[in-house]
This record gives structure tokens, sequence and C-alpha cells, in this order.
């Protein structure tokens, strides 16, 4: 597993440079996501670094930085180098990524990842605003472009289609583990081009239930009028891409309403 946490407090203009560059890259994992990567926005709460670290085999940790460089440098730098002890504190502001990093692997051992790289992007402005300048701006999208290519060469895709037949839709371990692990009952709502598949977080709230359906924890749900009501003709067969949806919380499944159903049952 490979944990990206932006840090930073987007209040202050630049400082916010490492948020940034997690939200632009949990983009681009929602477009396709991969089983063993995650992002995480920690803003100004070092703390979570450290937790959300926990189990991880490589940490890449971004934020703004001010040490009198170019504004828009960036500084790659190992976590080793940059970890630091957290002096006694009373309050948890005082607790920062580099504290994180010391503490984590004191505390947590194996369980904490031992590579850890840094990326320091130099602000320019640490007033007051919520945007970035410019040249911070144009630097944080490099990151981004730096670690997508390190995902890139490094990272297989996790399998992201679903398959409908006949009223049903199977979806596979990898991917309910994704988006909907411990789940047990989802809500479908209809929308352009395919569906949404919503978490139901309370079962008494009613809702699919996501039936196991094998050994291997794959999944399936049953929906036969909804699927009708979708424009999927009973007895056809379709693979379905699949993408996260930040806004809703849900997985979009897109559909082919043109595809007509087999005669003979399928399969």
């Amino acid at each position: 597993m490979l944990s990206i946490i932006g840090c930073g407090n987007t209040n202050r203009s630049d400082d916010g440079a490492g948020v940034y560059v997690a939200q632009r890259l949990a983009g681009y994992l929602s477009a396709g996501p991969r089983a063993d990567v995650r992002v995480f926005d920690a803003g100004t709460a070092g703390m979570e670094v450290m937790f959300q670290a926990r189990g991880s085999k490589s940490l890449i940790v971004v934020d703004a930085s001010s040490s009198g460089s170019e504004p828009g440098s960036i500084f790659e730098v190992p976590g080793e180098i940059l970890e630091s002890v957290p002096e006694p504190n009373f309050s948890l502001h005082g607790f920062r990524w580099d504290h994180a990093i010391y503490a984590g692997r004191k505390i947590f051992r194996d369980d904490f990842p031992s590579d850890v790289t840094v990326y320091l992007i130099e602000a320019g402005d640490l007033a007051l605003g919520l945007e970035l300048t410019e040249v911070v701006r144009s630097a944080a999208d490099r990151v981004v472009q730096k670690i997508v290519d390190r995902l890139e060469q490094g990272i297989t895709p996790v399998k992201n289609m679903v398959r409908i037949f006949n009223g049903s839709l199977y979806m596979d371990f990898e991917l309910y583990n994704l988006f909907f692990s411990g789940i047990e009952s989802v809500a479908l709502l209809p929308e352009a081009g395919g569906f949404f598949i919503m978490p139901v977080h309370n079962q008494a709230s009613g809702g699919r239930l996501l039936k196991k359906r094998n050994s291997a924890g794959d999944r399936v749900i049953t929906a036969t009028d909804f699927f009708l009501d979708c424009g999927i003709a009973h007895g056809s067969e379709q693979n379905c891409r699949t993408r996260w949806d930040q806004k809703m919380t849900a997985l979009f499944v897109g559909v082919n309403t043109d595809v007509p159903a087999d005669p003979s049952g399928g399969p």
C-alpha cells in the first residue's frame, strides 16, 4: 500500500499546496481506482499523518515550505532526513507531519512505512487567502505529475469493471473492498448514461443487499426491475466501466442500453 498525504492550511494561500496536490491526485484516482494507493488530505492535523500512514509500505508527504528559496522550487527529500522528535506540548496543533514520521516509526515499528518521500513546494505568499499563487500552482501540478508517473510505472490498476446479467450486477472482491468494504447494502440511483451505487452505512435504512456469492468474497446485487427501468434488457449481458464520484460519494456504472437481450437466456 502506498499512502499519499497532503498537508497545509488552505486559508493561507500557498500554504495549501500540499492539500491541492492531494485533491488533484484524488481526482486522478477516482477515474482509475488503484487498490494499493490511497490519498488523504490531512490539512494541519499532523497527528493524522501518523495514523493514516500506519500499515502502508510506502508514504509520500506533500507540504509547502518557507526556506527563503525561489517560490515554486520543489524539494524531494527522504523522510528520515526531515523527521524530528516532537516537543512536549499540551496542544495537538504543535504536532506536525515531521513529528508524525518520527513517532510513527517508534510506536508502530514494522507497521509504519520505511520508504518515506517528502515533496516540499516553496511558498511565495503565506498571507490569508484561498488561492495558490500562479508559480506555486504550477509547481504543485509538476509534483502531481511526478507522483502520477511513479504510479504509472509501478502500480497495477484495479479491475474496475462490473458485469450485469439477467437482472443482477456482479462485482469482484477487489472493487468491493476498494469502495464498499464492510458495507452490506447499497442504494441504486438512476443517472444519465448509467446509475450510481451508493453505500448504505445504516442497514436499518434499507437498500439492496450486497450478497456474498463465493469464497473469494465477490458480491452480487439483484435488482431486476431497476435495471429494466434503466433500459437494460433482461437476458442481456454487458461488462460496464465504473468510476468513483467524489461529489455523490458513490460508484458510477456506465451502461449501454442498446445491448439486445439474449433469447437463449445466456450462459
